[in-house]
């Protein structure tokens, strides 16, 4: 099995990640697409900003599997 799973996650004012979700997804059998999630929501980004304020911001984050 191998492919893309992407995820959208809110990224917070604090730079860690709220809200995640599936926007395209790989397999729900075998679970990557909960395995793509569970990594989403452990990753830290810098915040986005607006005049100069830290805001939520939603990305749509790209991960690969490859299974061998």
């Amino acid at each position: 099995i191998q492919g893309q799973v992407w995820v959208q996650a809110v990224v917070m004012p604090d730079g860690s990640v709220g809200q995640v979700s599936i926007a395209r997804s790989l397999d729900s059998v075998f679970g990557l697409d909960h395995e793509a999630l569970k990594a989403a929501r452990q990753w830290r980004f810098r915040p986005g900003t607006r005049f100069g304020e830290p805001v939520a911001v939603l990305v749509t984050i790209e991960l690969t599997f490859t299974l061998r």
